[in-house]
């Protein structure tokens, strides 16, 4: 059976918005059941965002407190998985999950403008004060499947989660593959390519692939 909810939220500082952008509501459509979802009630919705649990049971959302969403949309197919919104981020993208057991984790007072999120084969975690750019994909998978022809074993199974650390700046259009992980206080510079981990702290990377271009820089927002 199909149900269909409206979860209301409080709204916060309404008369400071335009009307017409002021959204009080996530549109939920949960297709499973003794699925949890936990929404703080002074976060504020710009635009429409919606939660869909299309297939699965045991899931559980958190959306915690002082947080900012632009048509957010977070989707999950599969059972016992977590997708986790820390305070005060702003977040406009999607967030997918597609398995079991798995997680989506985005820290406090990180920012994102447009961000496509894919848990598939491993799960995401995000750090805290990062900043996020637009046109940014960070996938634990390669979604399709490749295979070696003599021994019919698959060559790009992900096999560690994607880690992104505490107050990194991702830039435009910027690229982020299955098994990475990246050090604290990195810049990941426009149109990279990461396919690698980033372990060295406080670096600056660039190029498609993705190589360390400069150590010890610092940033601010």
């Amino acid at each position: 059976m199909n149900h269909k909810k409206t979860i209301t939220l409080h709204p916060v500082f309404k008369t400071l918005l335009p009307k017409q952008l002021y959204k009080q509501c996530f549109l939920l459509q949960d297709r499973g059941h003794n699925n949890h979802i936990e929404i703080a009630k002074d976060i504020r919705i710009i635009g429409n965002s919606t939660i869909t649990i299309r297939k699965g049971d045991n899931n559980r959302i958190t959306i915690g407190s002082h947080g900012k969403f632009n048509k957010l949309k977070i989707d999950i197919n599969g059972n016992h998985n977590q997708v986790t919104i820390a305070k005060n981020v702003k977040f406009s993208g999607q967030l997918l999950v597609v398995g079991n057991h798995l997680r989506i984790h985005i820290g406090d007072h990180t920012t994102a403008i447009d961000c496509y999120i894919l848990a598939r084969d491993k799960s995401v975690t995000i750090g805290n004060s990062c900043m996020i750019s637009r046109g940014i994909e960070i996938r634990a998978t390669d979604v399709h499947k490749v295979y070696d022809i003599d021994t019919n074993v698959r060559v790009n199974k992900a096999h560690s989660d994607v880690i992104l650390g505490d107050h990194i700046w991702i830039a435009a259009n910027v690229t982020i593959s299955k098994n990475v992980s990246i050090a604290d206080g990195c810049i990941i510079a426009a149109g990279a390519f990461v396919n690698k981990p980033v372990t060295v702290p406080n670096c600056m990377v660039a190029g498609t692939p993705a190589k360390i271009i400069r150590q010890n820089v610092c940033w601010e927002r």
